[in-house]
């Protein structure tokens, strides 16, 4: 291989078709490799931090049933999402274009998006530190955060492959010292039982029954959804309905019910609900490794879905495209600085929260694959993500989730006391699945696409070379512009301002783009 294609190749990876479809001769990801990176998701100290705050608040019977329930839902969802992921090679944000959002419309789910994966972030880059400043007190709290935040930029600059390799690579320190963890929890005497757990308070009985309010919580970890369709699109086609399990159903089964539950288990323990102090104070300096080298896991996933959700909000609203490994600095500055907002003390209000506005997302985009595009057939079967081809802005998206966020985010705020606050998510997903179909019967799906004259560009064997970024690419990513008067790639399409979206102005003048 010559040092030409060596650099090419590194620079794919380091981009990793953020802003456009994985083509099919990328789509060479095992199954084992894609569960291997959302493994280092569900090991995260999150969950077991997460499953100890659970269970302090519940018990232990209500968690169970909780978390089977979520499995399920969520399980089933990401199967969906998966699956039309591979199926298309579209990230979350490309599907979501052609879901009802438009090209434009979408930009606000990315944010969305983003958001959660900074919070994610935040909460990740929390307990890291915990450990380290449990160990090292005197260290300022300050230098810690930038630390655990700044590491993640060399880490994740070089894409999902990258990533992959350090989750195999770190993969056996953390099964060795979870062993020891597990082996030293059991030879710890308690006089409390797991399974008779109850506690002492219990929960409110103000804001719902316990497992509803349970399962309004672990509503808020539906980011794995859309990241599962983003790590998805790496599945080829063929092996589509296998993968979408694994990386679906049986990563939301092992999340809830293995490090979510072992979490509880070993909180109840050591009496203590966040490793990043129990472990430091079990194994002194190896338990602060053993803490690191995790949360390295998980983070890692986080800086990288931040980075592909910021990297095409710029590129449609502001026409920025410095690839995506730059919005990986964006997302670890932005995520470090939320861990000064000390949001990791307030984690099941922050996760109900967020999960008002991930539903509202990710039931607009359900309702459009499986009613608007196969019942009612008013979306067009296929995801279109060109700008030439969509609206700037889609109603039915758009519509449902503005509604669904009206009628669920003031009951999220407490506006109608503790239940209403419980409730809040499954109104916003209600709202936001019923909303869909209606708003696309009531435009009869006009708004999901758009006369151009930007015609498509004739399927062959080779690569098209953009006429503006001089990049080859598949040609399914190509119109024919009529402004630069040549085949445009879906990127350069997007970000480009000076046309005024001429191919959708079939009265204007059509002239060359000046020299």
């Amino acid at each position: 291989m010559t040092t030409t294609e060596v650099s090419e190749n590194w620079a794919e990876n380091r981009e990793d078709y953020a802003l456009r479809p994985v083509p099919s001769s990328y789509q060479r990801w095992s199954v084992p490799s894609l569960f291997g990176v959302m493994f280092g998701i569900t090991t995260a100290m999150f969950f077991f931090s997460w499953g100890g705050t659970l269970v302090h608040a519940y018990g232990t019977v209500n968690l169970v049933v909780g978390l089977l329930v979520a499995t399920v839902i969520v399980g089933a969802l990401a199967y969906l999402w998966t699956s039309a992921a591979s199926r298309s090679g579209l990230g979350s944000d490309l599907l979501t274009r052609g879901a009802g959002f438009g090209f434009l419309g979408s930009t606000v789910t990315s944010l969305i998006f983003a958001v959660n994966s900074l919070l994610f972030f935040a909460f990740e880059g929390s307990i890291m530190a915990n450990a380290v400043m449990a160990q090292w007190p005197s260290v300022p709290r300050w230098l810690v955060y930038a630390g655990a935040g700044a590491v993640f930029i060399p880490l994740t600059w070089y894409g999902l492959r990258l990533v992959n390799i350090l989750m195999w690579v770190t993969l056996p320190v953390f099964a060795v010292f979870m062993a020891l963890t597990i082996w030293h929890a059991a030879h710890t005497p308690v006089d409390v039982g797991f399974w008779s757990y109850r506690p002492a308070a219990g929960a409110g009985p103000d804001a719902g029954p316990p497992v509803l309010q349970l399962l309004a919580a672990a509503f808020g970890v539906a980011g794995t959804i859309p990241v599962a369709a983003d790590f998805g699109r790496f599945i080829p086609a063929r092996r589509r309905r296998l993968g979408s399990f694994v990386v679906g159903p049986v990563f939301a089964a092992v999340t809830f019910l293995g490090p979510t539950l072992l979490g509880a288990w070993l909180s109840l323990r050591f009496g203590e609900t966040d490793p990043g102090k129990y472990l430091p104070g079990v194994f002194g300096v190896w338990g602060v490794l053993f803490v690191v080298t995790t949360q390295l896991r998980i983070n890692l996933s986080n800086a990288y879905s931040g980075s592909l959700q910021f990297a095409g909000f710029f590129c449609r609203v502001f026409g920025v495209t410095p690839g995506r490994h730059w919005f990986v600095v964006l997302t670890v500055v932005l995520g470090g600085a939320l861990m000064f907002g000390d949001l990791y003390s307030r984690l099941n209000a922050v996760l109900t929260f967020g999960g008002v506005f991930m539903l509202a997302w990710i039931a607009c985009v359900v309702a459009d694959m499986t009613i608007n595009k196969r019942l009612l057939r008013l979306s067009p079967p296929q995801f279109e993500y060109r700008r030439s081809r969509l609206p700037a802005l889609n109603p039915v998206g758009l519509g449902a989730i503005a509604g669904a966020l009206v009628v669920s985010v003031p009951p999220a705020f407490g506006l109608f006391g503790p239940l209403g606050m419980t409730l809040a998510p499954f109104v916003a997903a209600a709202a936001a699945f019923v909303l869909v179909p209606a708003i696309a019967l009531a435009t009869k799906g006009r708004y999901y696409t758009v006369a151009s004259t930007a015609e498509e560009v004739v399927p062959g064997d080779d690569l098209v070379r953009c006429v503006v970024c001089s990049e080859r690419h598949a040609p399914a990513d190509f119109v024919s512009c009529p402004f630069h008067r040549g085949a445009i790639c879906s990127v350069c399409c997007a970000a480009e301002r000076s046309c005024r979206s001429l191919c959708k102005n079939t009265t204007a003048e059509l002239e060359r783009t000046p020299a």
